[in-house]
């Protein structure tokens, strides 16, 4: 698979490449809404640690 040069990418007209989107069709917030899920899962992960930490600790 051959890299593209430079003069090669900044030369492309029409429509953007695969996973490219223009402004107008990018939604931000969808984005910015995301870090409430992994801070959920990252928060019951911790929960689980530190319980499995102290059951091992009581036996």
């Amino acid at each position: 698979m051959s890299r593209a040069t430079k003069e090669e990418d900044e030369n492309w007209v029409g429509t953007p490449p695969e996973g490219f989107h223009s402004r107008d069709k990018a939604d931000p917030d969808y984005w910015r809404a995301q870090y409430q899920r992994y801070a959920i899962g990252a928060g019951v992960l911790v929960a689980f640690i530190i319980l499995a930490v102290l059951v091992a600790v009581m036996l």
